[in-house]
């Protein structure tokens, strides 16, 4: 049997969780890229309407403040705004690809470069029309003073390319958090998956040498421990693409797993449960507890004097789930490098399911054996 168990061990995790990388789909990440590059466009109109219809309110208002002329500050907003709206969208449409990878110095020196620009050509425009609609006004007035608008046109095109530019670095910031964490997700459950078969895989060698072990001295004994395992397997397989189960179903696969072994121990194997049926519906990882009982079993009877008692109990105290499993016999270091597969495979399950959110001690308790399994919350990737 621990040859057969050794061999399960050797099992990669690591197979599975690289594959996973070398299959994501080209032509659904193009989908996915193409649908998020259409809603930040959306949301780019969206900002730039209501950014530049803002601005035209407020410097309307300014402007009325400062010339006092009606008529003046409406020309002025009519040509000044929509000028600032289709330069800033030409900026859009030159800047969109350039930054696709990220942005750098050079973007953004251009950037500013260009505000300065249009900062100058908005100054021009606009003296052109106080040229024209104020005539009577002293030249120096028009003409003379043209740095208080240089600057504030300048300093509202580069506050728009650092915004911009900003937004766009956010936004591919989080689209790349996004992804890897996408990446990692799939990676998980491809290691969850994987977990998961070598699991079955162990029970099965495990399984199938205890009864090759009874053929020629128990055919009888043989026949229905295959027909017993047969129903264990057909449950495991009913529940094989569910990483999640009931605590009352994980239950009753332990019990179906305590029959086989009732049948090769024969008289000298005794098991009970006692589970609280109001946690029975409560949702854990399939096959959590069948390495642990199997566990207890195959140490159990190394350790026990005579008959070996094993006890499953299950209970709630406050918000974490207990679970308890018991055999006679002494604790025993292994004496190998690393753990059982078995548990071995458990705990990174629970690390996967439970992150930092269960515990699970092996302790002596007299002259018994204690498994104490506690989870808190709901189970992750479900």
């Amino acid at each position: 049997m621990s040859v057969v168990a050794d061999a399960g061990q050797e099992v990669s995790h690591t197979v599975a969780v690289r594959d996973t990388f070398a299959e994501v789909p080209t032509r659904e990440a193009s989908a996915r890229s193409v649908t998020s590059l259409e809603r930040t466009l959306g949301s780019f109109w969206r900002a730039q309407t209501a950014g530049w219809l803002f601005g035209a309110v407020f410097g309307f208002v300014c402007r009325i403040i400062a010339f006092e002329d009606l008529a003046f500050a409406l020309m002025l907003t009519a040509v000044l705004e929509p000028i600032g709206f289709s330069l800033t969208a030409v900026a859009h449409s030159i800047f969109r690809d350039r930054i696709r990878h990220g942005v750098t110095l050079m973007v953004v020196a251009v950037a500013l470069m260009l505000s300065v620009l249009a900062g100058l050509g908005q100054m021009l425009v606009a003296d052109a029309i106080k040229t024209a609609m104020l005539p009577q006004n002293d030249p120096g007035l028009v003409s003379g003073k043209l740095v208080i608008p240089a600057v504030y046109y300048t300093l509202v095109f580069m506050g728009w390319s650092l915004a911009y530019l900003w937004i766009n670095a956010e936004i591919d910031a989080r689209t790349a958090r996004f992804q890897r964490g996408k990446a990692r997700e799939a990676a998980l459950n491809a290691e969850l998956n994987q977990l998961r078969s070598q699991l079955d895989s162990h029970f099965l060698f495990n399984a199938l040498n205890i009864v090759a072990m009874e053929i020629s001295e128990s055919p009888d004994i043989a026949l229905e421990m295959t027909k017993r395992v047969a129903a264990y397997l057909r449950y495991s397989l009913a529940h094989h693409d569910q990483r999640l189960c009931s605590l009352a179903e994980e239950l009753e696969a332990v019990h179906n797993y305590l029959r086989i072994q009732e049948l090769r121990f024969e008289n000298r194997l005794d098991y009970k449960f006692d589970a609280d049926p109001n946690i029975e519906e409560v949702r854990v990882p399939h096959l959590v507890l069948q390495p642990l009982v199997e566990n207890a079993v195959k140490h159990g009877f190394a350790t026990a004097n005579g008959r070996l008692a094993i006890s499953v109990a299950a209970e709630r105290r406050d918000t974490q789930l207990v679970v308890e499993i018991r055999n006679s016999g002494q604790l025993k270091s292994h004496s190998r490098d690393r753990p059982a597969v078995g548990l071995a495979n458990t705990s990174r399950r629970l690390e996967l399911h439970y992150p930092d959110r269960h515990r699970l001690t092996i302790d002596q308790a007299g002259d018994e054996v204690v498994v104490r399994l506690t989870l808190w919350g709901d189970a992750c990737y479900a």
